[in-house]
């Protein structure tokens, strides 16, 4: 079966792994995942959390 095109919309300040993990996942059985925030302009990059356990619980990132 041919990969299908997915489009995955997220918002600002997304959990990573909620966007990552399913995109390299669908990629890796042949699949093309594009991913959207919407409200955005083109070029736009993302800013996402990753939680973690830690002294500091929430870290914010710029995603390329």
């Amino acid at each position: 079966m041919p990969g299908k095109r997915i489009l995955m919309l997220v918002g600002e300040y997304s959990e990573e792994y909620e966007i990552f993990v399913f995109e390299q996942a669908m990629m890796a059985v042949g699949h093309r995942v594009d991913i959207v925030c919407p409200d955005t302009e083109k070029g736009y990059r993302l800013r996402s959390s990753i939680h973690d356990f830690g002294p500091v619980m929430t870290w914010t990132c710029a995603s390329a």
